[in-house]
């Protein structure tokens, strides 16, 4: 017998490993996308928070990153408020508060909605939050296989989230809720990965707090622990507490910077005052009154939009939708578009770039929501 060729006869071939191999089936066809564009990427407040993703919140103990995030919820349950200078496009959520007895949690959220304004009765019905004293919040450890597993509570809110149909699930904060070394990459990497598929699965956004040490402060990044943290975080939030003299109100002044971002701009600066009940933009980095600056395809995107909610406009379908809102279809906007000569061309593959362009650039304006079919203004005046 040769005993080459009787190695050969039982080696495995290069096609049979593809054949066999599960994940051949999960390359992407870039052909089918040749002359299609893939759907847009879907924000919780755009620019800022994703969804289908973990966006971190980390601020040092008594920043205010607690009431920043319940702050968030309310402005998402009363439909109309702006949070941080924009309109929420989900109105119910889900909270885990680890610190925090449940007596805290209503007196800070009616603290929030007095100033506010918005009823507690109005709120109420949309945020689900858990306190977090004397329960065991831990999310995720390690199984005796090695294996890194969601506990009970973890599937509770998620279960949570589905049966309210919540885009927002707040964890707050990472130490208090991951069972593993978070000085170790390996294991939040594992960690962090597990919230994000999560958050895919749930199509909804997750905002995780946390605590930064004290080179994470120094340092200007806010990150503890594990870079993990931060790098597999697809949106990087950092709150600092500035000097509170100054004011003239009294409040404390604080700096949000968003120093990360894997689908938008990163760079923003938010100057804030908080009286420890509602935030004010000292400084809007984004300015979407009067004077804002169009390109001319989002000037005629923008006045198409206006037309045809005008002439043919739809009352808002609710959910997301904020229900005062006057609206139309992307499609109804899409024709009024191109009508007004949206692209220099009459070219389709050129009209309709132009205009998928002009919707995304209008969205990260702050000036234009869209949530499914459907897409309005968004009034400047909150």
């Amino acid at each position: 017998m040769n005993v080459a060729k009787g190695l050969r006869s039982t080696a495995v071939t290069p096609a049979a490993v593809v054949a066999s191999d599960p994940t051949s089936s999960r390359f992407i066809d870039l052909m089918a996308w040749v002359d299609r564009e893939p759907p847009d990427r879907d924000w919780l407040i755009p620019d800022l928070i994703p969804a289908g993703c973990v966006t971190a919140l980390y601020g040092d103990g008594g920043s205010g990153k607690t009431m920043l995030a319940l702050d968030l919820m309310v402005a998402m349950a009363s439909r109309q408020k702006l949070w941080l200078g924009q309109l929420p496009r989900g109105w119910r959520s889900v909270g885990l508060f680890a610190e925090d007895d449940g007596d805290e949690l209503v007196r800070r959220l009616r603290r929030i909605c007095d100033a506010r304004g918005v009823p507690f009765d109005q709120i109420a019905p949309y945020i689900s939050a858990l306190p977090g004293v004397g329960l065991d919040t831990i999310l995720a450890l390690y199984a005796e296989t090695g294996e890194l597993v969601l506990t009970a509570l973890m599937h509770d809110l998620l279960e949570r989230v589905k049966s309210e149909g919540a885009s927002l699930l707040v964890i707050d904060y990472a130490a208090a809720v991951f069972g593993g070394n978070e000085l170790d990459r390996h294991q939040v990497s594992d960690f962090m990965r597990k919230l994000n598929a999560c958050a895919r699965q749930q199509d909804i956004a997750i905002l995780l707090l946390g605590h930064p040490s004290v080179d994470g402060m120094k340092g200007g990044r806010g990150t503890s622990g594990s870079t993990a943290w931060r790098n597999q975080a697809r949106s990087f939030l950092h709150l600092i507490v500035d000097d509170v003299q100054g004011d003239p109100d009294k409040r404390c002044l604080l700096t949000l910077k968003h120093t990360k971002s894997n689908y938008g701009r990163a760079g923003r600066t938010y100057n804030l005052a908080s009286d420890g009940s509602r935030f004010d933009i000292l400084e809007a980095p984004v300015r979407r009154a009067k004077g804002l600056r169009l390109s001319p395809a989002q000037t005629i995107a923008m006045t198409a939009l206006k037309k045809a909610t005008s002439e043919a406009g739809a009352p808002s379908p609710g959910g997301p939708v904020p229900l005062d809102a006057a609206g139309t279809t992307l499609t109804l906007w899409r024709e009024y578009s191109y009508s007004m000569g949206i692209s220099p061309t009459d070219n389709g593959e050129a009209r309709k770039r132009a205009f998928s362009r002009a919707v995304k650039d209008l969205q990260s304006k702050g000036v234009v929501g869209t949530h499914g079919p459907f897409a309005w203004v968004i009034e400047t005046e909150q």
